[in-house]
């Protein structure tokens, strides 16, 4: 029986660290940045921390349809999905012109309250989609650069969103860009489904640095979008499995002996975080593991796909961890809670 613990990954606090060092530096050359850096160090403390599997490896990547669209509604008003990210062979140097850094650990910030606004004029997007929507925002560390980075910018995706074929010649110009890489890139071909999502910059001195390194606002906006492909997609995996009835939020809390240490020498303390856990079907709400953070949830997800039956969606044949566990049961569908009202 596989008894190996969910252990955090406790990239938040680590980015934390290197934010703060990076705002510093910039106080005087760019302060704008700076200003909407310590912002969204504020957003990192205060969301709620999900930890994913390698890739937010949930959904067969061809699996994606309109019902996962439909299930995107964040459970909090701002939410931190951590995941590893190692694609081994499958990692691209370039995606179209853009060249690809690698990235292994991600953070997908993701917030949805006009009570966040980590750059001054952002939630004017909301102004424009009567139904809201998601800011997702990515924040990574690679091999490289050994440092969390907050990306240029994000995506915002709209609630109600529709999925359906891509149509290049129809697109907004930054769309058509990023969407156009893809394809030179072999990650998409000319009848993939395609979901509005609309770019947003963050740091306003980086990214005027980047319209005239690009040669255009288009062009920019177009690595912004190629630059939070994988976090949106992480978004909508997650919010798809979050969103199933058989599926528990686990709580892992922070060790406060840990903590104290880091408290004392300095350090961002490490934060709480919850996992997704296959709940048993007759109790399909979330708890706390047992023994804190070292203990394990009994059984959590890793991959499967939604169905339409009649008048709901199901999860279909996930494969398990900890599935031959006998604290847990094995149960193939699993009904999902439609979105909830605005």
């Amino acid at each position: 029986m596989n008894t190996d613990p969910i252990r955090p990954l406790n990239y938040c606090a680590h980015a934390i660290e290197d934010l703060r060092e990076t705002s510093a530096m910039l106080q005087y050359a760019m302060p704008q940045s700076a200003r909407v850096l310590d912002r969204l160090i504020a957003m990192l403390q205060t969301s709620v921390k999900f930890i994913l599997p390698n890739c937010c490896d949930l959904v067969e990547p061809d699996e994606v349809r309109q019902a996962h669209i439909d299930l995107m509604r964040l459970p909090f008003p701002c939410v931190a999905f951590e995941a590893p990210w190692d694609k081994g062979e499958e990692a691209v140097e370039y995606m179209g012109e853009y060249k690809q850094s690698i990235m292994t650990k991600r953070i997908a910030l993701c917030w949805d309250a006009r009570q966040f606004e980590p750059m001054p004029g952002l939630n004017r997007m909301f102004d424009s989609f009567d139904e809201g929507g998601v800011f997702v925002l990515p924040i990574y560390w690679g091999p490289e650069h050994k440092k969390w980075t907050v990306a240029l910018g994000g995506a915002f995706v709209p609630y109600g969103s529709e999925l359906d074929r891509l149509d290049l010649d129809a697109a907004p110009p930054a769309t058509q860009i990023a969407n156009a890489a893809k394809i030179a890139a072999g990650h998409a071909h000319a009848k993939s489904m395609h979901f509005r999502s609309e770019p947003f910059p963050i740091f306003p001195e980086f990214y005027e640095n980047a319209i005239a390194t690009y040669g255009g606002r288009d062009k920019a906006d177009g690595q912004i979008l190629i630059d939070a492909h994988d976090e949106v997609m992480v978004l909508i995996q997650a919010c798809s499995v979050i969103n199933c009835a058989n599926v528990a939020t686990a709580d892992i809390e922070a060790p406060v002996a840990l903590n104290k240490k880091r408290h004392a020498s300095g350090k961002q303390p490490f934060f709480s975080y919850k996992v997704l856990e296959l709940a048993d079907g007759r109790k399909a709400q979330g708890g706390k593991t047992a023994g804190g953070h070292h203990a394990s949830p009994r059984m959590h997800l890793r991959r499967g796909h939604l169905r339409q039956l009649d008048r709901k969606v199901v999860w279909v044949r996930p494969a398990m961890i900890n599935a031959e566990s006998t604290r847990g049961v094995v149960i193939k569908d699993y009904a999902v809670v439609p979105p909830r009202p605005e």
